[in-house]
Protein backbone atom coordinates (compact mmCIF):
# COMPACT_ATOMS: atom_id res chain seq x y z
CA UNK A 1 0.00 0.00 0.00
CA UNK A 2 3.06 2.49 0.94
CA UNK A 3 4.89 1.58 -2.55
CA UNK A 4 0.88 2.77 -4.59
CA UNK A 5 1.03 5.77 -2.09
CA UNK A 6 4.63 6.62 -3.43
CA UNK A 7 4.19 5.63 -6.95
CA UNK A 8 1.25 8.08 -7.21
CA UNK A 9 2.94 10.60 -5.58
CA UNK A 10 5.83 10.27 -8.06
CA UNK A 11 3.55 9.67 -11.20
CA UNK A 12 1.58 12.69 -10.42
CA UNK A 13 4.39 15.23 -10.16
CA UNK A 14 6.43 13.34 -13.20
CA UNK A 15 3.64 14.63 -15.08
CA UNK A 16 3.17 17.92 -13.54
CA UNK A 17 7.24 18.54 -14.20
CA UNK A 18 6.04 17.47 -17.91
CA UNK A 19 3.80 19.91 -18.05
CA UNK A 20 5.47 22.99 -16.83
CA UNK A 21 8.42 22.26 -19.31
CA UNK A 22 6.01 22.48 -22.42
CA UNK A 23 4.83 25.26 -21.13
CA UNK A 24 8.21 26.64 -20.85
CA UNK A 25 7.69 28.79 -24.04
CA UNK A 26 5.72 31.36 -22.56
CA UNK A 27 1.96 32.42 -22.35
CA UNK A 28 -0.04 34.40 -25.27
CA UNK A 29 -3.72 34.60 -25.63
CA UNK A 30 -5.82 32.52 -27.94
CA UNK A 31 -6.65 33.68 -31.50
CA UNK A 32 -10.28 31.63 -30.95
CA UNK A 33 -12.64 30.60 -28.65
CA UNK A 34 -14.28 27.40 -28.03
CA UNK A 35 -17.97 26.98 -29.76
CA UNK A 36 -19.79 24.18 -31.37
CA UNK A 37 -21.51 27.28 -34.14
CA UNK A 38 -19.36 25.67 -36.72
CA UNK A 39 -19.35 22.41 -38.23
CA UNK A 40 -17.08 19.74 -37.93
CA UNK A 41 -13.63 19.97 -39.33
CA UNK A 42 -10.87 17.76 -40.38
CA UNK A 43 -6.68 18.13 -41.11
CA UNK A 44 -5.79 15.97 -43.78
CA UNK A 45 -3.84 15.74 -46.90
CA UNK A 46 -4.62 16.17 -50.12
CA UNK A 47 -5.52 13.19 -52.06
CA UNK A 48 -6.98 11.71 -48.42
CA UNK A 49 -10.27 9.20 -49.02
CA UNK A 50 -12.98 11.14 -47.60
CA UNK A 51 -14.86 10.79 -44.39
CA UNK A 52 -18.45 9.17 -43.49
CA UNK A 53 -20.73 11.28 -41.26
CA UNK A 54 -22.05 8.68 -38.79
CA UNK A 55 -22.72 11.12 -36.17
CA UNK A 56 -26.30 10.54 -35.85
CA UNK A 57 -26.91 7.19 -35.28
CA UNK A 58 -24.16 6.87 -33.05
CA UNK A 59 -25.98 10.13 -30.98
CA UNK A 60 -29.13 7.48 -31.27
CA UNK A 61 -27.07 4.32 -30.08
CA UNK A 62 -25.74 6.59 -26.93
CA UNK A 63 -29.18 8.49 -25.81
CA UNK A 64 -30.93 4.77 -26.38
CA UNK A 65 -28.63 3.26 -24.44
CA UNK A 66 -28.79 6.05 -21.49
CA UNK A 67 -32.65 5.24 -21.68
CA UNK A 68 -32.76 1.35 -21.22
CA UNK A 69 -30.44 2.04 -18.18
CA UNK A 70 -32.50 4.19 -16.71
CA UNK A 71 -35.34 1.49 -17.21
CA UNK A 72 -33.68 -1.11 -15.31
CA UNK A 73 -33.25 0.57 -12.15
CA UNK A 74 -30.30 2.75 -12.71
CA UNK A 75 -29.66 6.62 -11.99
CA UNK A 76 -30.96 8.51 -15.10
CA UNK A 77 -28.31 10.01 -17.42
CA UNK A 78 -28.63 12.88 -19.50
CA UNK A 79 -27.32 12.38 -22.75
CA UNK A 80 -27.72 15.83 -24.53
CA UNK A 81 -24.49 16.76 -23.80
CA UNK A 82 -22.39 14.39 -23.88
CA UNK A 83 -21.98 14.40 -27.84
CA UNK A 84 -21.30 17.97 -28.67
CA UNK A 85 -23.40 18.53 -32.19
CA UNK A 86 -21.53 20.85 -34.26
CA UNK A 87 -23.69 23.02 -37.02
CA UNK A 88 -23.27 20.29 -39.66
CA UNK A 89 -24.52 17.41 -37.94
CA UNK A 90 -27.95 16.50 -39.03
CA UNK A 91 -31.13 15.42 -36.93
CA UNK A 92 -31.61 11.66 -35.48
CA UNK A 93 -32.99 9.30 -37.36
CA UNK A 94 -36.81 9.25 -38.07
CA UNK A 95 -36.72 5.45 -36.93
CA UNK A 96 -37.14 4.38 -33.64
CA UNK A 97 -34.23 3.96 -31.61
CA UNK A 98 -33.55 0.13 -32.28
CA UNK A 99 -30.32 -1.20 -30.92
CA UNK A 100 -29.10 -4.34 -32.52
CA UNK A 101 -27.98 -6.94 -30.67
CA UNK A 102 -24.39 -7.68 -29.40
CA UNK A 103 -22.33 -10.03 -31.87
CA UNK A 104 -20.42 -13.26 -30.30
CA UNK A 105 -18.33 -12.66 -32.85
CA UNK A 106 -16.79 -9.47 -31.90
CA UNK A 107 -13.06 -10.03 -30.95
CA UNK A 108 -12.37 -6.31 -29.48
CA UNK A 109 -9.08 -5.92 -28.71
CA UNK A 110 -7.96 -2.56 -26.87
CA UNK A 111 -4.14 -0.44 -27.55
CA UNK A 112 -3.56 2.10 -24.92
CA UNK A 113 -1.86 4.92 -25.47
CA UNK A 114 1.63 6.61 -24.84
CA UNK A 115 3.11 5.76 -20.92
CA UNK A 116 0.15 3.98 -19.92
CA UNK A 117 2.16 0.87 -19.05
CA UNK A 118 4.39 3.53 -17.35
CA UNK A 119 1.03 4.45 -14.96
CA UNK A 120 -0.92 1.41 -14.51
CA UNK A 121 -2.65 3.64 -11.54
CA UNK A 122 -4.39 4.82 -14.15
CA UNK A 123 -6.01 1.89 -15.44
CA UNK A 124 -6.12 1.04 -19.10
CA UNK A 125 -8.92 2.27 -21.75
CA UNK A 126 -12.34 1.48 -20.97
CA UNK A 127 -11.20 -0.92 -18.33
CA UNK A 128 -14.59 -0.77 -16.33
CA UNK A 129 -16.70 -0.84 -19.07
CA UNK A 130 -14.77 -3.53 -20.78
CA UNK A 131 -15.20 -5.72 -17.49
CA UNK A 132 -19.12 -4.91 -17.78
CA UNK A 133 -19.71 -6.10 -21.13
CA UNK A 134 -17.42 -9.00 -20.54
CA UNK A 135 -19.98 -10.26 -18.01
CA UNK A 136 -22.58 -10.17 -20.82
CA UNK A 137 -20.60 -12.36 -23.37
CA UNK A 138 -18.37 -9.80 -25.13
CA UNK A 139 -14.76 -11.19 -25.68
CA UNK A 140 -12.32 -7.80 -24.97
CA UNK A 141 -9.00 -8.20 -23.93
CA UNK A 142 -5.86 -5.79 -24.20
CA UNK A 143 -2.78 -5.61 -26.15
CA UNK A 144 0.15 -4.92 -24.39
CA UNK A 145 2.33 -2.27 -26.08
CA UNK A 146 5.54 -0.10 -24.66
CA UNK A 147 5.03 2.89 -22.95
CA UNK A 148 7.98 4.63 -24.13
CA UNK A 149 8.56 3.54 -27.93
CA UNK A 150 7.61 4.96 -31.60
CA UNK A 151 4.70 3.16 -33.35
CA UNK A 152 7.10 0.70 -35.30
CA UNK A 153 8.72 -0.83 -32.49
CA UNK A 154 4.41 -1.16 -31.22
CA UNK A 155 3.24 -1.81 -34.12
CA UNK A 156 5.25 -5.21 -34.60
CA UNK A 157 4.28 -5.90 -30.93
CA UNK A 158 0.59 -5.98 -32.26
CA UNK A 159 1.69 -8.09 -35.38
CA UNK A 160 2.87 -10.90 -32.71
CA UNK A 161 -0.30 -10.57 -30.66
CA UNK A 162 -2.66 -11.32 -33.79
CA UNK A 163 -0.69 -13.98 -34.60
CA UNK A 164 -1.04 -15.64 -31.13
CA UNK A 165 -4.51 -15.33 -31.21
CA UNK A 166 -6.13 -18.92 -32.53
CA UNK A 167 -6.86 -18.70 -36.62
CA UNK A 168 -10.93 -19.21 -36.32
CA UNK A 169 -12.02 -17.18 -39.70
CA UNK A 170 -15.71 -17.12 -37.63
CA UNK A 171 -14.12 -14.49 -35.43
CA UNK A 172 -14.58 -10.75 -36.13
CA UNK A 173 -11.59 -8.97 -34.91
CA UNK A 174 -11.74 -5.15 -34.20
CA UNK A 175 -8.57 -2.78 -32.58
CA UNK A 176 -9.54 -0.31 -30.21
CA UNK A 177 -6.83 2.32 -29.93
CA UNK A 178 -7.01 5.61 -27.08
CA UNK A 179 -4.31 7.95 -28.26
CA UNK A 180 -0.79 7.10 -29.50
CA UNK A 181 -2.79 3.83 -29.60
CA UNK A 182 -4.16 4.26 -32.97
CA UNK A 183 -1.44 5.37 -34.36
CA UNK A 184 0.79 2.41 -33.41
CA UNK A 185 -2.21 0.25 -34.91
CA UNK A 186 -2.22 2.56 -38.26
CA UNK A 187 1.52 1.45 -38.49
CA UNK A 188 0.53 -2.21 -37.72
CA UNK A 189 -1.76 -2.17 -40.52
CA UNK A 190 0.68 -1.07 -42.97
CA UNK A 191 3.73 -2.60 -41.28
CA UNK A 192 2.31 -6.10 -41.43
CA UNK A 193 0.05 -7.04 -44.11
CA UNK A 194 -0.32 -10.97 -43.30
CA UNK A 195 -1.76 -9.81 -39.72
CA UNK A 196 -3.62 -6.97 -41.01
CA UNK A 197 -5.74 -9.31 -43.04
CA UNK A 198 -7.41 -10.76 -39.90
CA UNK A 199 -8.44 -7.19 -38.94
CA UNK A 200 -12.21 -6.07 -39.81
CA UNK A 201 -12.08 -2.89 -38.36
CA UNK A 202 -10.62 -0.32 -36.14
CA UNK A 203 -11.79 2.59 -33.62
CA UNK A 204 -9.95 5.71 -32.90
CA UNK A 205 -10.67 6.80 -29.49
CA UNK A 206 -9.34 10.66 -28.94
CA UNK A 207 -6.86 8.94 -31.37
CA UNK A 208 -3.57 11.20 -31.96
CA UNK A 209 -3.98 10.37 -35.63
CA UNK A 210 -2.36 13.76 -37.38
CA UNK A 211 -0.18 13.78 -34.18
CA UNK A 212 -0.37 16.86 -31.70
CA UNK A 213 1.68 20.27 -31.74
CA UNK A 214 2.67 19.86 -28.26
CA UNK A 215 4.59 16.80 -29.43
CA UNK A 216 6.19 18.99 -31.77
CA UNK A 217 7.26 21.37 -29.27
CA UNK A 218 8.53 18.86 -26.19
CA UNK A 219 10.00 16.29 -28.61
CA UNK A 220 13.25 17.16 -28.30
CA UNK A 221 13.31 18.11 -24.53
CA UNK A 222 12.11 14.65 -24.00
CA UNK A 223 14.59 13.16 -26.07
CA UNK A 224 17.46 15.01 -23.77
CA UNK A 225 15.73 14.91 -20.89
CA UNK A 226 13.01 12.51 -20.00
CA UNK A 227 13.55 9.76 -22.20
CA UNK A 228 16.56 8.58 -20.13
CA UNK A 229 14.59 8.55 -16.73
CA UNK A 230 13.78 5.30 -14.73
CA UNK A 231 10.58 4.43 -14.59
CA UNK A 232 9.18 1.48 -11.97
CA UNK A 233 6.59 0.36 -14.91
CA UNK A 234 8.04 0.64 -17.97
CA UNK A 235 11.45 0.29 -19.89
CA UNK A 236 12.17 3.32 -21.46
CA UNK A 237 11.87 1.16 -24.98
CA UNK A 238 13.77 2.81 -28.21
CA UNK A 239 13.00 6.29 -27.09
CA UNK A 240 10.97 7.46 -29.93
CA UNK A 241 7.32 7.93 -28.12
CA UNK A 242 6.89 11.43 -28.40
CA UNK A 243 8.72 11.77 -32.07
CA UNK A 244 6.01 9.40 -33.66
CA UNK A 245 3.33 12.00 -31.95
CA UNK A 246 4.95 14.82 -33.52
CA UNK A 247 2.41 16.24 -35.78
CA UNK A 248 5.52 16.25 -38.79
CA UNK A 249 6.20 12.81 -38.39
CA UNK A 250 2.33 11.69 -38.30
CA UNK A 251 1.26 13.98 -41.17
CA UNK A 252 4.08 12.75 -43.68
CA UNK A 253 3.48 8.96 -42.70
CA UNK A 254 -0.14 9.64 -43.33
CA UNK A 255 0.03 11.16 -47.03
CA UNK A 256 3.28 8.69 -48.20
CA UNK A 257 1.41 5.24 -46.70
CA UNK A 258 -1.94 4.01 -47.86
CA UNK A 259 -4.33 1.71 -45.13
CA UNK A 260 -5.85 -1.30 -45.93
CA UNK A 261 -9.28 -1.00 -47.69
CA UNK A 262 -10.48 -4.35 -46.12
CA UNK A 263 -10.80 -2.74 -42.65
CA UNK A 264 -13.67 -0.25 -41.85
CA UNK A 265 -12.20 2.75 -39.79
CA UNK A 266 -14.42 4.52 -36.86
CA UNK A 267 -13.20 7.96 -35.31
CA UNK A 268 -14.17 9.21 -31.50
CA UNK A 269 -13.10 12.61 -30.93
CA UNK A 270 -13.27 14.78 -28.05
CA UNK A 271 -13.06 18.24 -26.48
CA UNK A 272 -14.20 19.85 -23.73
CA UNK A 273 -14.79 23.53 -22.13
CA UNK A 274 -11.41 24.69 -19.76
CA UNK A 275 -13.05 24.36 -16.66
CA UNK A 276 -14.05 20.58 -17.66
CA UNK A 277 -10.27 19.75 -18.22
CA UNK A 278 -8.86 17.89 -15.65
CA UNK A 279 -6.51 19.96 -13.68
CA UNK A 280 -3.50 17.94 -14.49
CA UNK A 281 -4.01 18.70 -18.19
CA UNK A 282 -4.59 23.03 -17.98
CA UNK A 283 -1.57 23.52 -18.83
CA UNK A 284 -0.99 21.31 -21.83
CA UNK A 285 -5.15 22.25 -22.63
CA UNK A 286 -4.19 26.15 -22.79
CA UNK A 287 -0.87 25.90 -24.78
CA UNK A 288 -2.47 23.99 -27.07
CA UNK A 289 -5.95 26.05 -26.97
CA UNK A 290 -3.67 29.25 -28.56
CA UNK A 291 -4.44 27.55 -32.06
CA UNK A 292 -7.16 25.51 -30.96
CA UNK A 293 -9.26 25.64 -28.19
CA UNK A 294 -11.32 22.58 -29.58
CA UNK A 295 -9.07 20.06 -28.01
CA UNK A 296 -8.85 17.61 -25.51
CA UNK A 297 -6.35 18.76 -22.98
CA UNK A 298 -3.60 16.70 -25.81
CA UNK A 299 -4.99 16.94 -29.18
CA UNK A 300 -6.88 19.34 -31.28
CA UNK A 301 -10.54 17.82 -32.37
CA UNK A 302 -9.31 18.50 -36.06
CA UNK A 303 -6.24 16.27 -35.68
CA UNK A 304 -8.21 12.58 -34.96
CA UNK A 305 -9.88 11.57 -37.10
CA UNK A 306 -8.82 8.45 -39.80
CA UNK A 307 -8.77 9.46 -43.22
CA UNK A 308 -11.98 8.06 -44.41
CA UNK A 309 -13.54 6.59 -41.42
CA UNK A 310 -17.01 7.18 -40.38
CA UNK A 311 -17.34 10.05 -37.63
CA UNK A 312 -18.99 8.86 -34.48
CA UNK A 313 -18.84 12.14 -33.34
CA UNK A 314 -16.99 14.07 -30.33
CA UNK A 315 -17.69 13.87 -26.89
CA UNK A 316 -17.76 16.30 -24.57
CA UNK A 317 -14.85 15.07 -22.25
CA UNK A 318 -11.33 15.31 -21.89
CA UNK A 319 -8.29 13.11 -23.22
CA UNK A 320 -8.26 11.20 -20.00
CA UNK A 321 -12.08 11.18 -19.13
CA UNK A 322 -13.00 9.93 -22.49
CA UNK A 323 -11.17 6.41 -21.74
CA UNK A 324 -9.04 6.55 -18.38
CA UNK A 325 -10.28 6.27 -15.28
CA UNK A 326 -7.58 8.40 -13.91
CA UNK A 327 -10.46 11.29 -12.87
CA UNK A 328 -11.48 8.62 -10.08
CA UNK A 329 -8.35 6.87 -9.37
CA UNK A 330 -6.66 9.72 -8.11
CA UNK A 331 -9.63 10.97 -6.82
CA UNK A 332 -7.84 14.46 -8.12
CA UNK A 333 -9.73 16.77 -10.49
CA UNK A 334 -13.32 17.01 -9.15
CA UNK A 335 -15.96 14.29 -7.86
CA UNK A 336 -18.30 14.43 -10.82
CA UNK A 337 -17.43 10.73 -11.97
CA UNK A 338 -17.02 9.75 -15.76
CA UNK A 339 -17.75 6.38 -15.59
CA UNK A 340 -21.37 6.10 -16.75
CA UNK A 341 -20.39 8.29 -19.85
CA UNK A 342 -17.45 5.73 -21.13
CA UNK A 343 -19.84 2.95 -20.10
CA UNK A 344 -22.44 4.36 -22.89
CA UNK A 345 -20.00 5.32 -25.11
CA UNK A 346 -18.33 2.10 -25.30
CA UNK A 347 -21.21 0.03 -25.70
CA UNK A 348 -22.28 2.13 -28.23
CA UNK A 349 -19.16 1.70 -30.03
CA UNK A 350 -19.46 -2.28 -29.88
CA UNK A 351 -23.58 -1.95 -31.08
CA UNK A 352 -21.95 0.28 -34.03
CA UNK A 353 -19.19 -2.50 -34.91
CA UNK A 354 -22.19 -5.14 -35.18
CA UNK A 355 -24.46 -3.17 -37.21
CA UNK A 356 -22.04 -1.84 -39.27
CA UNK A 357 -20.43 -5.39 -40.15
CA UNK A 358 -24.37 -6.63 -40.45
CA UNK A 359 -24.96 -4.12 -43.05
CA UNK A 360 -21.71 -4.70 -45.16
CA UNK A 361 -22.65 -8.37 -45.17
CA UNK A 362 -26.27 -7.78 -46.65
CA UNK A 363 -24.36 -5.61 -49.41
CA UNK A 364 -21.45 -7.77 -49.61
CA UNK A 365 -21.03 -9.24 -53.45
CA UNK A 366 -19.48 -12.35 -52.07
CA UNK A 367 -20.19 -15.65 -53.13
CA UNK A 368 -23.49 -16.63 -51.93
CA UNK A 369 -24.13 -20.33 -50.13
CA UNK A 370 -26.72 -22.06 -48.53
CA UNK A 371 -27.37 -24.80 -46.56
CA UNK A 372 -29.88 -27.11 -47.79
CA UNK A 373 -30.28 -30.28 -45.26
CA UNK A 374 -27.21 -32.34 -45.25
CA UNK A 375 -24.74 -30.38 -47.65
CA UNK A 376 -24.16 -26.56 -48.93
CA UNK A 377 -24.45 -25.76 -52.30
CA UNK A 378 -22.71 -23.42 -54.46
CA UNK A 379 -24.84 -21.03 -56.39
CA UNK A 380 -22.81 -18.47 -57.90
CA UNK A 381 -19.44 -16.32 -58.02
CA UNK A 382 -19.35 -12.59 -58.40
CA UNK A 383 -18.97 -11.39 -62.02
CA UNK A 384 -15.52 -10.55 -62.36
CA UNK A 385 -13.97 -12.80 -59.90
CA UNK A 386 -10.95 -14.38 -59.84
CA UNK A 387 -12.10 -17.21 -57.31
CA UNK A 388 -13.12 -20.29 -59.49
CA UNK A 389 -15.96 -22.70 -58.14
CA UNK A 390 -13.37 -25.14 -57.62
CA UNK A 391 -10.70 -23.41 -55.87
CA UNK A 392 -13.73 -22.38 -53.92
CA UNK A 393 -15.44 -25.63 -52.81
CA UNK A 394 -11.81 -27.00 -52.58
CA UNK A 395 -11.16 -23.96 -49.90
CA UNK A 396 -14.08 -24.78 -48.13
CA UNK A 397 -13.46 -28.57 -47.39
CA UNK A 398 -9.92 -28.04 -46.13
CA UNK A 399 -10.55 -24.41 -44.24
CA UNK A 400 -7.31 -23.28 -46.12
CA UNK A 401 -9.20 -19.32 -46.44
CA UNK A 402 -6.20 -17.79 -47.85
CA UNK A 403 -8.25 -17.76 -51.25
CA UNK A 404 -11.26 -16.22 -48.84
CA UNK A 405 -11.39 -13.08 -47.90
CA UNK A 406 -13.78 -14.33 -45.22
CA UNK A 407 -15.62 -16.78 -43.72
CA UNK A 408 -17.68 -15.13 -41.90
CA UNK A 409 -19.13 -12.80 -45.06
CA UNK A 410 -20.36 -16.09 -46.33
CA UNK A 411 -23.67 -17.52 -44.47
CA UNK A 412 -23.73 -17.67 -40.94
CA UNK A 413 -24.74 -21.56 -41.06
CA UNK A 414 -21.33 -22.33 -42.91
CA UNK A 415 -19.26 -20.60 -39.99
CA UNK A 416 -21.25 -22.67 -37.56
CA UNK A 417 -20.83 -26.10 -39.22
CA UNK A 418 -17.74 -25.62 -40.88
CA UNK A 419 -16.04 -28.28 -38.39
CA UNK A 420 -18.83 -31.16 -39.00
CA UNK A 421 -17.45 -34.08 -40.17
CA UNK A 422 -20.93 -34.89 -42.24
CA UNK A 423 -20.89 -32.06 -44.21
CA UNK A 424 -20.56 -32.37 -47.81
CA UNK A 425 -19.81 -29.49 -50.07
CA UNK A 426 -21.35 -29.77 -53.41
CA UNK A 427 -22.27 -27.46 -56.40
CA UNK A 428 -24.88 -27.24 -57.86
CA UNK A 429 -25.51 -28.78 -61.08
Amino acid sequence: MQQKRVLGFYSRNLILLMGIVVLASGCAPNLMSLSEDSPAQVLSYPGAPPAQDGRPRFRQMVCALAEQASSVGGSRFDCTNLLWRMTDEKGLPSTPALLPPHDPRLWILIVAGAFAECFPEFGMPFEDAAALLRKRGCRIDFIPVSGRSGADHNAAQIAAAIERLPDDPADRIVLVGHSKGTVDILHFLVNHPPSARRIRAVVSVAGAVNGSPLADDFAETYLGFFSRMPLMYCPPGDRDVVNSLTRSSCMTWLATHRLPKHVQYFSLGGFARRQDIHPMMLLTYDLLARVEPRNDGYVAYSDQMIPGATLLGYANLDHWDIALPVRERLNFGGINSRAVARELLFEAIVLTLAESMDSALSSSAHPKVYFTGPSYRFTSLPAGSKLSQETFVAGLKTRKTQDLEEWDMLSPSLVQNRNRSDINFTMNP
